[in-house]
């Protein structure tokens, strides 16, 4: 990609209970890829935070592992319409957000540390740190527990068992079930068993699916010729 820009933001905690985020990446969907660092980061913890930035960009621009949104409705269709607005008070952002995340970080952090000897010790840290976060703030809808249940995958794949950072008994059966679908769909995933886009592709789809949403209403950014 040309032109990568890096700019430096004023904090970085999200709106879900103050989780803190050393960096983000914006307009993938433009093709105008803007990498966002939180500005209390010291210059070690920047190095590490773009470089994870930059393997996320590696993910999607050269193996084709897009980033996965909501169709927009067609126009006229008034089912595709009315099935999209009574969705709209799940947590979309957070779950497909999640999605693209956690099957990005279950390569890039040991193509980091292998390819490139960098230890992303801030993600792991932040990982732990927000995982806690998420399992404990009961949220309401269905979506922002699914995607705390594939943060725990996540923090188990990565971290350790996750009873020993939360209250496992206190999770709900959403929670749960993105829990093990996760594990179904995304466990083979890792440096050395990076997926073809195609094979991504279905496994994200089939693992929504299987959450009870219907594939055709999800599209992947870039999308593909």
């Amino acid at each position: 990609m040309q032109n990568i820009r890096i700019q430096v933001i004023a904090n970085g905690r999200s709106h879900r209970s103050q989780e803190e985020h050393a960096a983000t990446t914006i307009g993938l969907t433009l093709q105008r890829p803007v990498i966002q660092i939180a500005d209390w980061l010291g210059e070690g913890q920047r190095i590490e935070a773009i470089a994870h930035e930059v393997a996320h960009l590696l993910l999607v621009y050269r193996s084709g592992l897009g980033v996965v949104g909501r169709r927009i409705p067609r126009p006229g269709d008034s089912e595709d319409v009315f099935r999209f607005f009574m969705s709209m008070k799940g947590d979309w952002v957070y779950l497909l957000g999640q999605i693209s995340n956690t099957t990005h970080h279950l390569i890039l952090i040991d193509f980091l540390k292998q390819e490139y000897r960098i230890e992303d010790d801030l993600h792991i840290y932040l990982l732990h740190q927000n995982f806690c976060v998420a399992a404990n703030d009961n949220a309401r809808d269905k979506e922002s527990q699914y995607g705390m249940g594939l943060v725990a995958f996540e923090y188990e794949r990565l971290v350790g068992k996750i009873d020993r950072a939360i209250n496992v008994d206190h999770q709900s059966e959403f929670f749960w079930e993105a829990y093990h679908l996760a594990q179904k769909h995304f466990g083979r995933y890792g440096f050395r068993s990076i997926p073809a886009p195609a094979s991504y592709q279905e496994d994200i789809l089939s693992f929504l699916e299987a959450l009870g949403y219907q594939r055709e209403d999800f599209i992947f950014f870039p999308e593909r010729e």
